[in-house]
């Protein structure tokens, strides 16, 4: 028994520094225990990662259903259980390297279960109601309260202009904290943030539609740590917090877009099609499938590819990633 668990030691620490150094990325990237849906859906990218063999070490509780190829030789789906029974802890997956076995015989990385909070809506997750005030706002253009993020190195956008709507003005969700009070005293119970998911696209990544990464606030707008620190501070002062998120569209410089798992991921036309944005053809009982479609399937603007939701993989990292 113990040198089992020194084994399983080893592999821990193995699979820590794998996940950063080998190209693993895991989506979503972490779950949790207790959840009333026990079914979770992993989709793995890794160059070639097709070629290589998957494994998941025994894990009490959790069960690895299926493994699904995609088109992209870059993608795998991994479709798990998790019972009820099941722990927090770490799933450790080993990857046999069949590429080059003489290199690296194997890998192993980690999928994180933690523990659901359980507070029964007593301090979170409140919902929204007729009684709440809620105010709208766009980070970048509302306060700037960290000056040392309003360029960050290495992302496409550089601009910072605070006399155009066209650059960014160099608001963050630090700006947002300091006027908690501000914003309180207006009588305001909700803030509703626009997206604050990365937006690494060459121009106009003040609003937050055109999303790069789902899994990383921007780090213009202070990063997760800044984010987590602001939801943190709503909620001591008794205010809610409301997360906008985006199911239609992505930016053009999204990983999904750029190495797509699949072509069927996202709504294809023959030439470029731009949505008419005219909604009321989709309950209007007269008006002609070709304007339904043209509206639902047809691209917000030519930097916002439009994700297939018809597609099950595709609505099931959206679903997994509000969660």
């Amino acid at each position: 028994m113990k040198k089992r668990f020194i084994v399983w030691q080893l592999l821990l620490l193995l699979s820590c520094s794998v996940s950063a150094q080998q190209g693993i990325n895991v989506y979503p990237t972490h779950w949790w225990v207790g959840m009333k849906n026990q079914n979770l859906q992993l989709l793995i990218h890794r160059d070639r990662v097709v070629d290589e063999k998957i494994s998941m070490l025994p894990y009490p509780g959790v069960k690895q259903i299926s493994q699904t190829k995609l088109e992209s030789r870059n993608y795998l789906i991994i479709d798990l259980v998790i019972s009820s029974s099941a722990k927090q802890g770490k799933i450790i997956f080993k990857i046999d390297n069949l590429q080059s076995p003489e290199a690296i015989p194997y890998k192993t990385f980690a999928y994180e279960l933690k523990a659901r909070n359980k507070d029964n809506g007593k301090t979170r997750v409140k919902g929204v109601t007729s009684e709440d005030l809620v105010y709208l706002i766009m980070p970048d253009r509302f306060s700037n309260g960290d000056p040392s993020n309003d360029r960050v190195p290495g992302m496409l956008d550089q601009t910072l202009r605070r006399d155009t709507v066209f650059n960014r003005h160099g608001g963050d969700l630090k700006g947002v904290q300091n006027h908690l009070d501000y914003l309180r005293e207006l009588g305001v119970t909700t803030i509703w943030l626009n997206p604050v998911t990365e937006n690494d696209m060459p121009n106009r990544t003040e609003h937050g539609y055109a999303v790069t990464n789902h899994y990383k606030v921007d780090p213009r707008l202070g990063g997760d740590e800044a984010f987590n620190e602001l939801v943190k501070n709503i909620h001591a002062k008794g205010m809610k917090i409301i997360q906008d998120a985006v199911p239609n569209h992505i930016g053009l410089q999204h990983f999904l877009m750029k190495d797509m798992p699949s072509k069927d991921w996202f709504h294809q036309w023959p030439t470029y099609t731009n949505t008419t944005y005219k909604e009321q053809t989709l309950f209007d009982p007269y008006a002609s499938a070709a304007d339904k479609k043209r509206m639902s399937d047809g691209w917000f603007v030519p930097s916002m590819p439009d994700m297939n939701q018809g597609n099950p993989y595709v609505a099931n990292f959206l679903i997994q990633h509000a969660i």
